[in-house]
């Protein structure tokens, strides 16, 4: 009785499922990091946005701006911002605010870094009987 042949087995396939299964993780990662960088960059500049109206305001103060930043993001960072930093400025022409913070890293060996920064005059109020 003869015995069946031996088929030669082709692994040229499973090398490159070994090589790009990680780079398409990576990819996905990649991708995924990106959106949780944008929208940790969204929520710092609701949160500036915020701080800067009161910053602004004719009778705030730099501190009443950052008590509102802080507050705005006590309610939307969650644990999305991390290392959170609220900087106010004011004179008597111009408000600004500056928020730093990171977001998660999913790409290991990466960081990601949020910062936005605004400025705007400050609002007065005419005094009565004074001219445009």
């Amino acid at each position: 009785m003869a015995l069946p042949a031996r088929r030669i087995r082709n692994d040229r396939g499973s090398t490159e499922v070994a090589i790009a299964a990680p780079l398409l993780l990576l990819l996905l990662m990649t991708v995924a990091q990106i959106a949780v960088w944008a929208h940790g960059h969204q929520v710092a500049e609701t949160i500036a946005t915020h701080g800067l109206a009161a910053t602004r305001a004719a009778d705030a103060s730099e501190r009443s701006g950052q008590a509102q930043a802080e507050q705005a993001a006590e309610q939307l960072s969650g644990k999305l911002l991390t290392d959170l930093a609220v900087t106010t400025q004011r004179s008597t022409t111009t408000a600004q605010i500056r928020v730093e913070a990171r977001v998660p890293s999913l790409v290991p060996g990466t960081s990601w870094p949020v910062t936005h920064e605004l400025s705007a005059p400050v609002e007065r109020i005419p005094e009565a009987g004074a001219g445009p």
